[in-house]
């Protein structure tokens, strides 16, 4: 609820509660001054709960507890008059301890402090008729203060089941936000583990490669820092992006649309000065932003950047990357076929870099194949090692946390219907296979499969030895 619509519910709470305090005033001679001070207590607590005071919310919750022990004592030790005046305050003692009863319930912490606190509320309605009926002239008879009383509980316990079944939504609200919560998160960690490190990488490799050549050939390992330099800006495009995905709008950035991430997610307020979601104005001469052409929120992260990745991979590293694709195997997949395929993509690639630095060359395949009754889309990664060795050894420091990568993106797989399997492949080289299969609507005729061309992208650099 805004401020103002609280604003205005605490003026109107004070109006209601001086209206009661004059009412009191003019009755306090019939009804008496303990019955007005207790109803004043239960009808002020009430509206006190509605208006949010106070502020606290650890003393709000106790509002309820102090009115219905003040009920209860002053149903214990009054001893009468009763006129027609006092009925009236009795029953507005009611509604405000039933008007209680149930924030009481929904927000008290503690299964067993709610009930406890329930319990003594309960009670203070339960046995308010028995304030009115033995002391009415004549008396009333039991069996009818008996009956008030049974309704009065009936009441009580509507309140109580109110006040449950409203806790219950908010318990199961708050599982669902911190179930998506966690999504979120894990989300985010994909990101950063499928893109951002993968050109983090890619520097690492750069840069051990300069200072190996930096004592042998210092020209040469001067000509890498350019190569540096554009890893680390790709590095620093896909942390962008992860934080953008986080604070910005993310439009068309999902899962189920054209790129990973994003779907679903909780927008945060942008800049923390100015308008809210507001982008400050980029430096000049800074990078490509989010927002502008080339920045990491127009990357679509998806199979249709195959070649670039590709391309970028051997001209920020050192191993050769060829590309192999059949035609049409890549036209017109769904969304979250397309993005997946490109994780598994950038994981093997990362994979080669940190295992296989000395490799020959890798190369990536995709091609449409027969898959059950359908078609699916197959995806290899294979690389050589130009060691003639079998070792798959790193010249990276072991990381903790490293290592998950192609277990989570097999997961994915398999939700999606496919598989994905990695292991040794020839001699000395490792391969990475996924199948993906492909709704019928985006498929291209089985016939069409092993017949057609196959177009070539290699992208050439000269690799650094």
């Amino acid at each position: 609820m805004s401020d103002p619509y609280v604003s205005g519910i605490r003026v109107l709470s004070g109006l209601l509660f001086l209206g009661m305090v004059g009412a009191a005033w003019v009755t306090e001679p019939a009804a008496g001054g303990v019955i007005v001070a207790v109803g004043l207590l239960a009808a002020g607590a009430a509206l006190a709960t509605v208006a949010r005071l106070p502020q606290r919310l650890a003393v709000r919750r106790c509002t309820g507890l102090v009115a219905a022990t003040a009920s209860v004592t002053v149903t214990a030790c009054y001893r009468g008059p009763v006129s027609d005046v006092t009925g009236w305050w009795w029953v507005l003692e009611t509604l405000a301890l039933l008007a209680l009863l149930v924030p009481t319930v929904r927000r008290t912490k503690g299964r067993g402090r709610a009930i406890v606190f329930a319990s003594v509320q309960v009670t203070a309605i339960a046995v308010l008729p028995m304030r009115i009926g033995p002391y009415l002239d004549p008396p009333a008879d039991p069996a009818e203060t008996g009956v008030l009383c049974l309704i009065c509980s009936l009441l009580a316990a509507g309140a109580a089941a109110s006040g449950c079944y409203l806790r219950g939504l908010d318990s199961t609200r708050r599982r669902a936000l911190a179930a998506q919560r966690r999504a979120q998160r894990l989300e985010v960690a994909r990101d950063l583990h499928d893109f951002a490190s993968h050109d983090v990488m890619g520097v690492v490799v750069l840069v051990q490669a300069a200072r190996f050549l930096a004592r042998e050939d210092p020209a040469r390992a001067v000509e890498l820092l350019p190569r540096i330099e554009e890893a680390g800006m790709q590095a620093l495009a896909a942390m962008d992006r992860t934080v953008w995905t986080l604070n910005g709008d993310g439009d068309g950035e999902g899962d189920g649309g054209s790129g990973e991430g994003g779907g679903g997610r909780e927008r945060a307020l942008a800049a923390e000065a100015g308008e809210p979601g507001a982008v400050p104005a980029p430096p000049p001469g800074s990078p490509p932003g989010p927002d502008r052409p080339g920045g990491p929120r127009h990357r679509r992260r998806d199979l249709s950047e195959l070649p670039e990745l590709v391309a970028r991979f051997t001209r920020t590293g050192t191993v050769l990357a060829r590309l192999d694709v059949t035609a049409g195997a890549l036209d017109e997949l769904p969304g979250e076929i397309s993005a997946t395929g490109y994780r598994i993509v950038v994981e093997s690639l990362t994979n080669v870099r940190r295992h296989a630095p000395a490799a020959a060359a890798v190369d990536i395949a995709a091609r449409r194949v027969p898959y059950g009754d359908g078609v699916a889309l197959r995806l290899t990664v294979t690389d050589s090692d130009g060691a003639g060795t079998a070792a798959r050894t790193s010249p990276l420091p072991e990381r903790e946390w490293s290592g998950g990568g192609l277990a989570g993106l097999a997961d994915r797989t398999e939700a999606l219907g496919g598989s994905l399997a990695a292991g040794p492949h020839g001699t000395a080289g490792w391969q990475v296979a996924a199948t993906l299969p492909l709704p019928c609507g985006a498929l291209s005729t089985a016939g069409r499969l092993g017949r057609t061309d196959l177009a070539r992208h290699t992208a050439h650099e000269e690799a650094v030895t």
